[in-house]
This record gives C-alpha cells, sequence and structure tokens, in this order.
C-alpha cells in the first residue's frame, strides 16, 4: 500500500511523520499477517485495504493514547472487520 494512499485517508498533507506512517503501516501489515490466514499485503481484498487503512488512521490519531498503562481497545468496526478476515 502506497504512503500517499495511506496519507490521503489520514488526511495528512505533509511529510514530517511520513517516517511515523511507514512504521505504523508495516506494524499494521505484521498484525494482520499474524491474524489472517494466507494474508498478502500485495493483493488485499477491499475488505483487507478498508481495515488497513481504518487501522492505520487510529493508531496515528490517538499514538499519544497507546501506552503501556493504558487498556485502549481498537474501534467496534475494526474489530469486526478483523474477526471476519479472521474467520472467513
Amino acid at each position: 500500500m502506497e504512503l500517499e494512499k495511506i496519507k490521503q485517508y489520514c488526511r495528512i498533507d505533509y511529510q514530517d511523520d511520513d517516517e511515523i506512517v511507514e512504521l505504523l503501516r508495516n506494524t499494521v501489515f505484521e498484525e494482520l499477517a499474524d491474524l489472517i490466514p494466507n494474508f498478502n499485503k500485495e493483493q488485499m481484498t477491499n475488505r483487507q485495504t478498508l481495515l488497513t487503512l481504518i487501522f492505520i488512521k487510529d493508531l496515528y490519531d490517538n499514538r499519544d493514547k497507546y501506552q503501556k498503562t493504558d487498556k485502549e481497545t481498537m474501534r467496534q468496526a475494526v474489530r469486526s472487520l478483523l474477526l471476519k478476515e479472521m474467520l472467513g
């Protein structure tokens, strides 16, 4: 998934956080590969693409909230999409 596509979805119009966005993208790919059978980041379904974008945006928008002491959970929409992929 191209960095520009992610930045467009997240409404990021500057380059200051490009490294952070790339780290989040790679982390999300790792997580999805662990959770979704036969996940292939080069051939994602539309649902997997949307799930990736939502997951990255959520991590980016809430990056200050995700600390070891917080018990932040994924939004319901992300959990629902992920569950379908895991079982599907």
